[in-house]
């Protein structure tokens, strides 16, 4: 069976969406008979360039064309729609770069078309191609025979010599507009007789960042989960493996309402579920986006650039969860602790008062120790991307006690202590730097802290919470 970006790849200008500028250039080209012998289609990926240079090379070849349009339905247009005509060459620079492919077509451009007017060369992605093979392609590109048309396709121009794009005319492609492959996948879907929702197209094309190829390829993989049943934005989520947005909205409300524990549990419960975390936060930052395109706000402006600079720390730790989990708790903290009353106000009083009272012994009974500062050294860390330290700080409990600073973790976080144990010098170095204590460092696992607040959580929560030895 036939993919669907295949089966409705357009065949002739008029069925090309957007891209007018290209095709503006191209067919005022063919109308005035002053094609370029080369042209550099430059665009992200699915934007049409491999598609308009097919077309390009139909229309130039095509002996029934009218005006710039092809007929599609010659045995040149066939044959080129097929990917067998003699006189146009497609070639994948990145499977065959080097200056051997290169040198073969050098060697062929010189005999003249065997069965159109002109000779299409259509080489993708031909940032590829090496040195050697861009210089055996610059001689040709300077002085090409007549009847030859080399269309360069690229999605990252920065890497092609200006030698080469000096040569040739420079096209620039651009991403879909949404809107654009929300009508091309009500067509098609149409066209399929695929039952499915506005809303959940408009998921899909939302996925496609802009590229037309991929929306397609996305659709289709929807269309095979569902079968025959209706599409829903739920089937969207499961078939593409996304986190429900009821998850995403739970997950930014915690952030705003400043509630680390619930940002946390979510961001576990998003693990568990089997959701990848980075496009996780990178579905968040797309719905942040159209609340403030909405309703524009310094809070959600605030939390966009959370969510950016969580997007972006995450990628030096190997530990995504553990990264995304306590940055989130620290975004959430930021904003301030939300209180979630889950009793009865005056029985939730109590629970608190004696909390507090609770708490009030404990710092009675430690009172030589002063908790410490670390947010220019948690700064700096950022910086200096150096993340690892960052996050095991941030789990930490950090308190000076006669002239030593104290770092204790739950026996839970044992990891991050161990890791601490190894950079021990480079702790103590950074506290002296950084902070200005010249100290000395203690790393502890603190069991009775952990004791203490399973504790503090069952008086909060009686009968919720629950201690097995």
């Amino acid at each position: 069976m036939e993919a669907l970006y295949r089966k409705y790849r357009p065949k002739s200008f008029s069925q090309v969406i957007d891209q007018v500028q290209a095709k503006l250039v191209l067919q005022n080209a063919i109308l005035t008979d002053r094609v370029s012998h080369a042209y550099i289609f430059s665009g992200p990926r699915g934007s049409g360039k491999t598609t308009l240079a097919r077309i390009l090379a139909k229309a130039l070849n095509c002996p029934n064309r009218k005006d710039f349009e092809p007929c599609c339905t010659c045995e040149s247009c066939v044959s080129i729609d097929k990917g067998n005509h003699p006189d146009v060459v497609e070639l994948d620079a990145a499977s065959n770069r080097g200056i051997d492919e290169i040198r073969r077509i050098r060697d062929a451009v010189v005999f003249k078309p065997m069965m159109g007017l002109y000779k299409v060369y259509i080489i993708d992605e031909f940032h590829m191609l090496t040195r050697e093979a861009f210089n055996a392609l610059l001689k040709t590109l300077e002085e090409p025979p007549e009847r030859v048309v080399f269309v360069l396709a690229t999605t990252n121009l920065e890497r092609v010599p200006p030698t080469i794009i000096s040569r040739c005319q420079l096209i620039e492609f651009r991403s879909f507009k949404e809107d654009d492959i929300l009508q091309q996948l009500k067509f098609v879907a149409s066209k399929e007789n695929v039952p499915i929702d506005e809303d959940a197209l408009k998921l899909i094309a939302k996925r496609a960042s802009g590229g037309m190829r991929d929306a397609l390829t996305l659709f289709e993989q929807v269309s095979s989960y569902a079968l025959n049943d209706r599409i829903t934005v739920e089937t969207v989520e499961r078939a593409l493996g996304l986190a429900p947005i009821g998850t995403v909205e739970e997950y930014l409300r915690a952030l705003m309402d400043g509630d680390p524990r619930q940002a946390s549990e979510i961001v576990d419960r998003v693990y568990e579920e089997g959701y990848d975390i980075e496009q996780f936060i990178q579905i968040c930052l797309e719905q942040v986006e159209e609340k403030i395109t909405v309703h524009p706000s310094t809070e959600m402006i605030a939390l966009a650039r959370d969510l950016m600079n969580l997007t972006s720390e995450m990628r030096f730790f190997e530990n995504k969860k553990m990264a995304c989990k306590l940055l989130s708790m620290d975004i959430a903290a930021k904003r301030g602790t939300k209180a979630q009353p889950t009793q009865p106000a005056q029985e939730q009083t109590k629970n608190v008062e004696r909390v507090e009272q609770k708490s009030e012994a404990v710092n009675v009974q430690s009172k030589p120790t002063d908790q410490i500062d670390i947010s220019a050294l948690l700064d700096y860390l950022r910086e200096q991307g150096d993340m690892a330290m960052y996050v095991a700080l941030v789990q930490a409990k950090i308190a000076k006690r006669d002239g030593t600073v104290e770092v204790s973790f739950l026996p839970s976080q044992r990891f991050q202590y161990e890791y601490l144990r190894e950079k021990l010098f480079e702790l103590e170095y950074l506290f002296k730097t950084q902070l200005k204590l010249n100290v000395t460092v203690e790393l502890k696992v603190d069991e009775e802290r952990e004791k203490q607040l399973l504790e503090k959580l069952q008086r909060m929560f009686p009968g919720r919470i629950k201690i097995e030895e």
